[in-house]
């Protein structure tokens, strides 16, 4: 066992905790490169957020927004800066967090998606629906297959009384994911105060039935 290896070694008084923030810690600080240190960075932040340290995960994307060149960087940990501030219930931040994001213009199209549609969420939490609603569709346009954006478009509609619209929307995020519960209980919801959908819109109801069907096929199989 070489000396860098009795390093890493837990002592007699650190918890296993200890040791591993020790380890990334120590795998950050011996970063060779800007993009090791950035992905050892991430390692990180994902330690602190599932010890439930947000601060922490906080000062070290903050700390590296200020100091990192690299646009694509700076995206991802304002990406993750707006997430904290969404689990924190923050919305507000996490806006301006998903905005900063953006404003940099991303390369891919998965994380424009991402961070258009957490806008749209977020807008509507805070009761903004027009706004969400066009974070939604700007989101569905570069991708119209993902389950996300229609679900929260759903909502967006409903937030404007546009029960026929939001029924389109979250039918289309059922048959997206058959077995997410989230927009079958939204669109259950709407169905229930607004029973005339069911005659209008038959196909809601059948995007319902086939995804508690899938549901339940999923669940006897595990």
């Amino acid at each position: 066992m070489n000396n860098d290896e009795k390093k890493n070694l837990p002592s007699s008084t650190d918890t296993p905790t200890q040791h591993t923030e020790k380890m990334l810690l120590e795998r950050l600080q011996k970063s060779s490169t800007p993009d090791e240190y950035f992905r050892w960075m991430l390692f990180v932040v994902g330690y602190y957020r599932g010890m439930d340290r947000l601060n922490a995960a906080k000062a070290l994307l903050q700390r590296f927004v200020g100091t990192s060149e690299n646009g694509e960087h700076k995206v991802h940990c304002f990406l993750a800066l707006g997430q904290i501030a969404t689990d924190e219930k923050d919305l507000e931040h996490a806006v301006k967090h998903f905005n900063a994001a953006l404003a940099l213009e991303p390369t891919t199209s998965k994380i424009k998606y991402v961070l258009l549609n957490n806008i749209g969420f977020c807008l509507n939490s805070l009761g903004r629906y027009p706004e969400g609603e066009r974070h939604c569709r700007k989101a569905l346009e570069l991708d119209w297959s993902r389950a996300s954006a229609y679900r929260n478009l759903g909502i967006s509609l409903m937030g404007q009384s546009n029960p026929l619209g939001a029924a389109w929307a979250l039918t289309e995020s059922a048959k997206a994911e058959p077995t997410d519960e989230r927009a079958r209980g939204i669109l259950k919801k709407l169905l229930g105060e607004n029973p005339w959908l069911a005659i209008r819109c038959p196909w809601a109801l059948d995007a319902f039935e086939a995804g508690v069907a899938a549901t339940s096929v999923s669940e006897s199989s595990m």
